[in-house]
């Protein structure tokens, strides 16, 4: 049972190490998407955002159920602030969007690195700062950020 086991898992190991490109052709596209999303999207003046004429999103379904704002609340409005570079207003709709959109293009810039070098290691960070990095995210720059929005500083359209 447990050789089975053995050479199901050196099987698996074995297709990941022929596909190493999959991986950094994910992060790449993720990037292009989020990139193109965000540009194709405009801020407007009453702070939604719009695709042409037509606005996009409506009040969040936690404000409209419970009258409360979710802790991803302006994370659209501030990936579009974030790629047209203005960081400010981009921190301002949501901290944990602002760096998340940064990370995601930092990703991309990873996996394009990835495929023209042919090297699935290239740029690789220790996974203790990786996870350092997450819990800060997590804690600092989303949650603290959406329990001030709750005792009423910041609060969104």
């Amino acid at each position: 049972m447990l050789d089975r086991i053995d050479k199901t898992i050196d099987d698996f190991m074995g297709h990941l190490q022929r596909r190493w490109w999959v991986w950094p052709a994910a992060l790449l596209t993720l990037a292009v998407c989020t990139w193109f999303a965000s540009l194709v999207l405009t801020p407007g003046a009453d702070e939604f955002c719009y695709l042409g004429a037509t606005r996009m999103g409506d009040t969040c379904l936690l404000i409209k159920v419970f009258g409360i704002p979710c802790p991803s609340c302006g994370m659209t409005r501030s990936f579009v602030w974030a790629s047209r570079g203005d960081l400010i207003h981009s921190f301002i709709y949501n901290p944990a969007g602002m760096t998340l959109f940064g990370w995601i293009t930092a990703g991309g810039l990873v996996g394009g690195v990835r495929l023209l070098t042919r090297n699935p290691d290239a740029l690789q960070l220790q996974w203790t700062w990786m996870l350092r990095w997450i819990f800060f995210w997590f804690f600092a720059l989303y949650t603290f950020p959406w329990l001030l929005r709750l005792a009423g500083f910041n609060a969104l359209p």
